[in-house]
């Protein structure tokens, strides 16, 4: 008997967002495997049918959004198809990316197997955020290699039995956040972002069509021993190293001195829920704040106290954090923030493992953005780190990604203690490079860093009227008083200066 019950806050966010884009794009993850050896289909429907009983959340629909329906039992969904070669198969992937998930149907997880020849099969996951997050993605991994295994000897998998299912947690997130502490959430997240903008203008406003896309940089061994060493010397996370940089690099492309980023906390920490599939994902705010150009030591020591007290109140859903906040609507950007970032270390990125084959995953460039960007870093087992961007198109110009990603490795390079933000941020344009002259000039000093503030460096409205002028003058273009007085930095304005070339 089909039973319903509650959904869960992120669920509703999702069920809403499904209303507004049915297609599904954003909301679904895509991993490709290459399998090299003896696959045993047989058997991979056998290990898949054992997930489908353990997991509740793989046999769950959602009619009209209001509920969730848990079938008592279910069979797991494998497509086999036969390619002529790879880029037959990759087809395949690029498909699955693109194929709406049915809500009040299902499945919402789906396994497309294309077969190459006996020894060669690339097998394609799909599966909805409403069913299975990131962390879950790597509890299935780990939990098919098992019944996979299981299946191959005609054994039993010996999962051990899950003391809870995702609905029982929905219920008790429920239960935990009560007025009081809801109201205290959220006086804490208004006091705390006060002041600070809501929005990242990395290039000009413009209607986002959700047109994913995705790009890549590999970080090589030494840049990433180097950030570990980094990171140990000072007694900090690799993570806080990584968001620092990030936070860096967006600062200085957008002009701004106080960045904004997205983070997807797992919000697993009862024990019970630590291997039971679903969406507990919360977004939380992280402040990057490069203000008073502090070194990179400070900005660390800032990130990570942002950081702790970001997860110390985690558990305001993000929808209700962005009612609180009430920014302006604007349809040409998402509430908040606008860039996610994420960090991955090695075995927790949904890595997969079959009996007596050999399991690699092609670097993808597949189009799915769940934002309007997305910054993550994945350690590899080869020692390596992949940077990956996913990016709507209709926003950012690759050539522009490309920057991105080129900064964040240079950036990377150069973190060391003592070293200022200012000096990472140096003038990187033929833009840039005016605009500090035209500053310095104007303000009668001998040079002006990219993010000088032209105020705190004693200038007045007149002169800012006369920095206009050259802009008008020396580079041909017009910049208004306004937009001035927003972004009074030679990086700031050389930022909005370039946003109509960055952006399509």
């Amino acid at each position: 008997m089909t039973t319903a019950f509650p959904m869960s806050f992120a669920q509703q966010r999702l069920c809403f967002l499904h209303r507004v884009d049915p297609t599904g794009a954003a909301h679904g993850a895509l991993r490709c495997y290459r399998v090299t050896g003896p696959l045993d289909t047989r058997a991979l429907r056998e290990a898949l049918d054992v997930l489908v009983a353990r997991h509740e959340p793989l046999r769950t629909v959602f009619p009209l959004g209001a509920h969730q329906l848990v079938s008592p039992d279910g069979r797991g969904q494998l497509h086999v198809v036969d390619v002529a070669d790879e880029a037959e198969a990759l087809r395949h992937a690029e498909a699955e990316v693109a194929r709406p998930f049915d809500l009040e149907h299902g499945p919402l997880l789906r396994l497309t197997v294309a077969r190459l020849d006996a020894a060669t099969h690339f097998l394609v996951f799909a599966s909805h955020l409403l069913v299975a997050d990131g962390w879950s993605l790597q509890i299935l991994s780990e939990e098919l290699a098992i019944a996979y295994r299981a299946a191959v000897l005609g054994e039993p998998s010996r999962l051990p039995e899950l003391p809870v299912q995702y609905v029982d947690w929905a219920a008790w997130q429920r239960e935990q956040l009560t007025p009081s502490r809801r109201a205290e959430l959220s006086r804490w997240w208004r006091e705390r972002l006060s002041g600070v903008p809501l929005v990242l203008d990395l290039v000009a406003p413009r209607p986002a069509l959700g047109r994913g896309r995705r790009a890549h940089r590999v970080l090589s061994a030494e840049v990433t021993r180097a950030v570990r060493a980094f990171a140990g010397a000072e007694r900090q996370t690799v993570f806080t190293v990584l968001a620092a940089a990030c936070g860096i690099v967006l600062g200085h492309r957008a002009g701004r001195r106080q960045v904004l980023l997205g983070l997807a906390v797992a919000n697993r920490d009862l024990p019970e829920v630590e291997r039971v599939l679903g969406f507990f994902v919360n977004t939380v705010v992280l402040q990057v704040d490069l203000r008073g150009d502090p070194d990179f030591r400070e900005l660390l020591g800032r990130v990570s106290e942002a950081t702790t007290a970001a997860y110390a109140h985690k558990d305001l859903p993000f929808e209700q954090l962005v009612a609180d906040l009430a920014p302006p609507r604007d349809p040409t950007r998402s509430p908040v923030v606008q860039v996610n970032f994420a960090y991955h270390p090695v075995g927790t990125a949904g890595a997969l493992a079959l009996h007596g084959c050999t399991v690699t995953e092609p670097l993808l460039d597949l189009p799915t953005a769940k934002f309007e960007l997305t910054l993550r870093v994945e350690d590899r087992a080869d020692g390596l780190s992949t940077v990956w961007a996913e990016f709507d198109e209709s926003l950012f110009d690759p050539a522009f990604i490309d920057g991105v990603l080129a900064d964040y490795e240079e950036v990377l390079c150069a973190a060391a203690p003592g070293v200022r933000v200012a000096g990472l941020l140096r003038a990187r344009t033929a833009t840039e490079q005016r605009l500090t002259r035209i500053f310095a000039d104007v303000l009668g000093v001998d040079s002006v860093d990219p993010f000088d503030d032209f105020f705190r460096l004693g200038g007045h409205s007149l002169q800012l009227v006369e920095i206009a002028a050259r802009i008008r003058t020396e580079l041909g273009r017009d910049l208004g008083l306004r937009e001035l007085y927003q972004h009074p930095t030679p990086a700031g304005a050389a930022a909005r200066l370039e946003q109509t070339g960055a952006s399509r």
